[in-house]
C-alpha cells in the first residue's frame, strides 16, 4: 500500500486568531489520513492562541532567513537557466499595481528561493498556499523550481482586493486546482482564468461539532444584539451603529456587543459616544475563541453588515454566520451572493440593505418583537450548518482533490 501522500501548507502567517477555520480543515485532513506539514512565510505573533495540532510539524520563515537570497539565487538560476527570462517575462505582463500586493510578491520570491534547497531534500507529494496572494506565488515558484505540483486557496479578501493578486490568471492556469469555499468566487476564478478553464474545487469549511444546545430564553429584554469581526471597512460596523442609534430612538431597548479589533476602533468609539450609545453598545476588543463561544449563547440576534469596500474587498460566506446558525441565532446580514448561499431570507434569517439605518434597524426591532421568530429562524439556521458546514463531510472534497493532484506525473 502507498504512503499517503504529503501536503504542504504554505501560510503566509501562521498561527492567526482569524484563522481558526484552517486549523479545523487540517486537522480533519489529518484524521482522514493525510499527512500535513506546515511552512509558515513569516513568523506569527500569535503563538500560543490554540494548541498545536498533533503530529502536524510547523517550519517558519524568520527575516533573517532571507540572507540566505545571496546564495540561492545564483544556484537556482544555474539549476534553470531560462528562470530569469521566464520571470522577466511574467513581470512584465503581470506587474502588480499596488504597493500591499509589490511587498507580498517581492517576499514570496524571497522565501521560495530560500526554501528550494530544502524542499528538494524532503519533497512533499503536493504544495498548497492557503491564499491566493504571496502564499499561492510561493507555491508557484517552488513548484517551478522544485519540481512539485501546487494548488492553491482563492477567497474573497485575496481575489477581490485591488483587484486580485497581479499574478493570478498565470497561477490559476498552472495550478492542479483552487479551493475556494463559495459558489460566487468559483464563478469569479472560472472568469479571471482568461479563457483556459481553472479546475475549481468548491468545498466549505466548517465545525468540528455543534454546540449544545442553547437554553435561551427568547422572551427576555433587552434583547441581545452580537457582531463578530475585525473593525475594517468592509465588516461595515458604522451602519450597526447608526441602527442602533435608531433603535434607541424608538425606545427599543437592546445591548449591542462588537468583538473584533481593528484600525477603525477609535472611529467607531467616537461614533458611539457622539450618539451617546456608551451603555448600550461596546467594543469588546479581540476574544479568545471560548470567549466568542459566551457571546454566541449570550445573543438574541446575530448581525453582520458586510458590504464592497473602496478597495473591492469583501467577504465571502463569513464563517461567523454559519457558527451563529449553529447556535440557533436568527442572523441579519446583506444581499451580497456569498452570503444568501447560506441564509435565505425569511428562513434562517432576514435579508436587509445594511447600508440603510431604517431597513436595518426595522429587521431588528421586527425579530426583537416577535421571539417566536427568533426561535423558529433559529433553529432553521442550525439544520442547515448540519447539512452544509460540518468540516469531517465538507473536507473528504478537498482530501479527494489532494489525494488525485498528488498522484498526477
Amino acid at each position: 500500500m502507498n504512503p499517503p501522500p504529503v501536503i504542504a501548507y504554505i501560510f503566509e502567517r501562521y498561527p492567526v486568531l482569524s484563522q481558526t477555520f484552517l486549523r479545523r480543515e487540517i486537522a480533519s485532513l489529518t484524521h482522514q489520513g493525510l499527512r500535513i506539514e506546515i511552512h509558515s512565510m513569516l513568523a506569527s505573533g500569535d503563538q500560543g492562541i490554540s494548541p498545536a495540532l498533533e503530529n502536524v510539524p510547523v517550519n517558519y520563515f524568520r527575516w533573517t532567513d532571507a540572507f540566505g537570497l545571496i546564495i540561492a539565487l545564483p544556484r537556482e538560476f544555474l539549476r534553470d537557466p531560462a528562470l530569469l527570462r521566464d520571470g522577466w517575462r511574467l513581470w512584465r505582463q503581470h506587474r502588480p499595481t499596488n504597493r500591499e500586493n509589490f511587498c507580498a510578491t517581492l517576499w514570496a520570491v524571497v522565501f521560495a528561493f530560500c526554501r528550494a534547497q530544502s524542499i528538494r531534500r524532503h519533497p512533499p507529494s503536493l504544495l498548497h498556499a492557503t491564499r491566493a496572494t504571496g502564499p499561492a506565488t510561493a507555491a508557484a515558484i517552488l513548484s517551478r523550481l522544485c519540481k512539485i505540483p501546487f494548488s492553491f486557496g482563492g477567497h474573497a479578501y485575496d481575489i477581490f482586493r485591488h483587484g486580485g493578486d497581479a499574478f493570478l490568471e498565470p497561477k490559476l492556469r498552472s495550478a492542479r486546482f483552487v479551493h475556494t469555499t463559495t459558489e460566487a468566487a468559483a464563478t469569479y476564478l472560472q472568469q479571471r482564468s482568461n479563457g483556459a478553464p481553472a479546475k475549481i474545487v468548491l468545498s466549505r469549511r466548517g465545525l468540528e461539532q455543534l454546540p449544545p444546545q442553547p437554553a435561551r430564553d427568547n422572551t427576555t429584554r433587552p434583547v441581545h444584539l452580537l457582531s463578530v469581526g475585525r473593525l475594517v471597512a468592509k465588516k461595515g460596523h458604522v451602519y450597526q451603529i447608526n441602527a442602533c442609534a435608531l433603535l434607541k430612538s424608538w425606545g427599543i431597548p437592546f445591548e449591542a456587543r462588537i468583538i473584533g479589533d481593528g484600525p477603525l476602533r477609535e472611529d467607531l468609539q467616537r461614533q458611539i459616544d457622539a450618539a451617546g450609545l456608551q451603555s448600550a453598545v461596546t467594543l469588546c476588543g479581540s476574544q479568545p475563541p471560548e470567549k466568542v463561544q459566551e457571546a454566541y449563547r449570550w445573543a438574541d440576534i446575530f448581525w453582520h453588515t458586510g458590504i464592497v469596500d473602496a478597495d473591492g474587498d469583501r467577504d465571502g460566506l463569513p464563517n461567523v454566520i454559519p457558527e451563529a446558525f449553529a447556535h440557533c441565532l436568527p442572523v441579519i446580514s446583506n444581499g451580497l451572493p456569498a452570503t444568501t448561499e447560506a441564509l435565505i431570507h425569511e428562513t434562517n434569517g432576514l435579508v436587509a440593505d445594511v447600508t440603510n439605518a431604517t431597513q436595518l434597524a426595522q429587521a431588528v426591532k421586527r425579530l426583537a418583537e416577535h421571539p417566536a421568530l427568533r426561535r423558529q429562524l433559529g433553529e432553521n439556521g442550525r439544520r442547515w450548518v448540519e447539512e452544509n458546514f460540518m468540516i469531517a463531510k465538507n473536507s473528504q472534497i478537498l482530501a479527494e482533490a489532494f489525494l488525485i493532484a498528488s498522484r498526477k506525473s
